[in-house]
């Protein structure tokens, strides 16, 4: 499912024209992304936490060249499901 299927499905689902659900898609991800940012994870009990995991740097071999090199330290959002969403 893509961003505009997801849209469609929630305009159904709640009763709203398209554009209204594509306001709240766009207004959830913004907020995830900002909190995320912030260092605060998202949880939504019955689907799962978004987190942001932070990766220190670290040497590693460059595949073309063999030669040794420090990668770069990076945040990353993760998503963990719940108990519920992994037992579908």
């Amino acid at each position: 499912m893509n961003k505009k299927e997801l849209v469609a499905a929630l305009a159904d689902k709640c009763g709203t024209s398209q554009a209204q659900a594509g306001e709240f898609v766009n207004a959830f991800t913004e907020t995830v992304t900002q909190s995320l940012k912030d260092g605060n994870p998202v949880a939504l009990p019955g689907f799962g936490q978004f987190i942001a995991k932070h990766r220190e740097s670290r040497e590693m071999r460059n595949p073309a060249t063999g030669k040794m090199m420090m990668s770069k330290a990076k945040t990353s959002a993760q998503f963990k499901p719940s108990v519920g969403l992994k037992d579908l």
